[in-house]
């Protein structure tokens, strides 16, 4: 391929090459264009995939990596791995990715580089499972990335200089359809699963009417069965709020929010003690998700709490 910029239509991000699109050969991603002079060497897609977005830096804990914050999403995935041409640095290509990614729009969800990331054997064995992505901690380089309207794409990109100097591209597109993936209706052992993975999950199918009542707790169904699926696991209910008010008021009441949402799972059975209900006000505005002002979260309480 010819050292020049493609203009994709809808997303963006790496690299075509010579090297590995040869005709009746992978290819790029239909939604991406390519970064200059470098070559497809793994490709893979599969169908329905069960999928973690990796949003914070890698650590381990009693023997298990898992990122400081993820979510899970389920749709189709496409693996691509690129050998980049000598010449360019590990910096040149997430340069690239995310400066096209910004220009279309894309939303940043998380970024980081060398021994902000974590361990390099962590991101190439037990999130990428590719042994090949391994290498000095201060070559390396990870971004995720959101479209535009939430929950079409997802984009996980981790680029790597290795020992042996060789420039590696991993990206990984996850497609959802129908949007993000709904964590009620994908059942109470998905969201266990994300609990246990990320640390916490928003509380879905919840609506709240004046005083603060809870009006709508369709969700909570499912948060019910994952608290039965897991009968050791506790819970902090942490709601947000933003709104008119001085601080005092939306903390009180974001904390009857939280109250309410711990009844309401004490009626269907779940043991009072495992439930502590927390209002946070207005204090941690920012998620993931797109409008999350008044979202409710289940955080897991850890052994020592």
């Amino acid at each position: 391929m010819q050292a020049r910029y493609l203009v994709p239509t809808i997303l963006l991000t790496l690299l075509a090459g010579s090297a590995g699109a040869q005709q009746g050969g992978p290819a790029d991603h239909a939604l991406f264009s390519g970064f200059p002079d470098s070559g497809i060497i793994e490709f893979e897609n599969a169908g329905d995939v069960n999928y973690r977005v990796v949003l914070g830096s890698l650590q381990s804990t009693r023997g298990q990596v898992a990122p400081e914050a993820s979510e899970r999403v389920r749709g189709n995935l496409t693996r691509i791995l690129y050998e980049v041409a000598s010449g360019f640095s590990g910096q040149d290509v997430y340069e690239f990715l995310i400066d096209q990614m910004r220009s279309r729009g894309y939303r940043e969800l998380f970024t980081c580089a060398g021994r902000a990331c974590g361990s390099s054997e962590y991101w190439a064995n037990d999130i990428f499972g590719n042994r090949i992505l391994y290498g000095p901690v201060r070559n390396q380089y990870y971004l995720a990335m959101g479209s535009e309207p939430p929950g079409r794409f997802f984009v996980s990109a981790y680029v790597i200089t290795r020992i042996n100097r060789q420039l590696l591209a991993y990206l990984e597109i996850i497609e959802l359809e129908g949007g993000a993936a709904n964590p009620a209706e994908a059942g109470p052992a998905f969201m266990l699963e994300q609990l246990r993975d990320a640390g916490g999950v928003v509380a879905p199918g919840l609506a709240f009417g004046a005083g603060d009542r809870l009006e709508e707790d369709a969700g909570l169904d499912a948060v019910a069965e994952l608290l039965r699926l897991d009968p050791e696991l506790r819970l902090y209910i942490v709601a947000h709020l933003q709104g008119e008010g001085d601080l005092e008021q939306l903390l009180a009441r974001s904390e009857a929010r939280a109250s309410a949402v711990r009844q309401s799972l004490v009626e269907q059975g779940i043991d009072a003690e495992r439930l502590t209900a927390r209002g946070m006000g207005p204090l941690a505005p920012l998620c993931a998700a797109e409008n999350c002002g008044e979202r409710v979260e289940l955080v897991v309480q850890s052994a020592e709490q």
